[in-house]
């Protein structure tokens, strides 16, 4: 039986915060559009957003578009990919989905973000991207028992050399 008064009710008691939210967010999107290279800073993705942002501004680097199996490269010509995390829940080590860990157009690094609850920098780790796939680091994902994609898992004690926000110095 469907219950459409309690979702009337619910849209009703939360419409006003969700509106100034959505403002909010499009003009987060504005400023941050700035700094984004010409990329078009798609969907509802202020996590993501920030760990490409802030990775590019800390190596500077540039945004590339989304045809790319990374996120930004470097005048070095690092090309590195993005993934990033926020607040302290027990899935915050763990990457979303890397569609593909072999081949020359892969990223040569992988840069993982650590946000805090209200999006400051916890920290950020570098990796190159072949010790990752040669160490084994990259796991398959499996849903529902078809392979989807690899992840990676950030691991605190024995990943503390690959820090490279804030700096040790």
């Amino acid at each position: 039986m469907k219950n459409k008064k309690a979702v009337i009710a619910l849209e009703a008691k939360m419409g006003d915060m969700f509106n100034r939210l959505a403002e909010l967010q499009g003009q987060i999107r504005d400023k941050l559009t700035a700094f984004a290279d010409g990329k078009t800073l798609k969907g509802n993705e202020l996590v993501g957003w920030l760990g490409e942002i802030y990775g590019k501004l800390l190596l500077n680097g540039h945004l590339v578009d989304d045809s790319h199996e990374h996120d930004f490269e470097t005048r070095d010509g690092a090309r590195i990919s993005v993934k990033t995390r926020k607040g302290n829940a027990s899935g915050w080590r763990q990457s979303g989905s890397i569609p593909k860990i072999d081949g020359d157009d892969c990223p040569t690094h992988l840069l993982f973000v650590h946000l805090n609850d209200d999006y400051s920098i916890d920290r950020m780790w570098l990796y190159d991207w072949n010790e990752l796939r040669e160490s084994g680091r990259f796991r398959m994902h499996n849903v529902r028992g078809h392979r989807r994609s690899y992840i990676f898992r950030v691991n605190e004690n024995s990943d503390q050399s690959f820090i490279i926000y804030p700096s040790k110095s």
